[in-house]
């Protein structure tokens, strides 16, 4: 059963009432841009998906149905947006800095946020798909302890093989991490 709240406000919002707007957006926009941080792996596009959501219920606000519980209502529009942005291939949904910090808590067990461990779950599953070579790479690139030149001569390969399998590794990262999110939301 639907909260009273809710129906109320979802009333005061197909009158136009920007209080009961900001009220919904407080309420819920932070929730939304966890939740939408969470499959986009991107400061950027979460807040833009959050931004477009809140712009959508506000410019749909007479179509609401004040039976639908709102959150419901909120979270199936924000899960769509999320798929079809994870569909664009044109959109670089893992941004290396963004998910740095993730990546060099890789080995860390004692990880509190709930968001945190499954975005780093989902980074080691892409990492694991990687071949040995590729792995090993990208890890000694992702410590920061090491230039490409210096990891080409502990690999005993040349500095542009290193280049080019790293930026391979994130190519394949990337993708892995845009298909596992689609298959999560789905």
């Amino acid at each position: 059963m639907q909260k009273m709240d809710d129906i109320a406000l979802t009333i005061q919002l197909k009158q136009g009432n920007q209080l009961a707007f900001t009220i919904l957006y407080n309420t819920y926009s932070e929730q939304a841009y966890r939740f939408a941080f969470k499959y986009l792996c991107n400061k950027e596009l979460a807040e833009d998906a959050v931004q477009n959501l809140f712009m959508k219920i506000w410019s749909k606000r007479a179509t609401l149905d004040e039976a639908r519980p709102l959150n419901h209502f909120l979270f199936t529009v924000l899960k769509n947006d999320l798929l079809n942005i994870l569909r664009d291939s044109k959109n670089n949904i893992f941004v290396l800095d963004d998910c740095l910090e993730l990546l060099e808590r890789i080995d860390d067990e004692h990880i509190d946020d709930d968001i945190d461990r499954e975005q780093l779950d989902l980074i080691r599953h892409a990492i694991d798909q990687l071949s040995p070579q590729r792995r090993k790479i990208f890890s000694l690139k992702i410590t920061g302890k090491y230039s490409n030149q210096e990891i080409a001569e502990k690999l005993h390969l040349s500095v542009n093989t290193i280049k080019f399998q790293y930026s391979q590794s994130l190519k394949q990262i990337k993708e892995i991490v845009r298909q596992c999110a689609i298959s999560l939301l789905l």
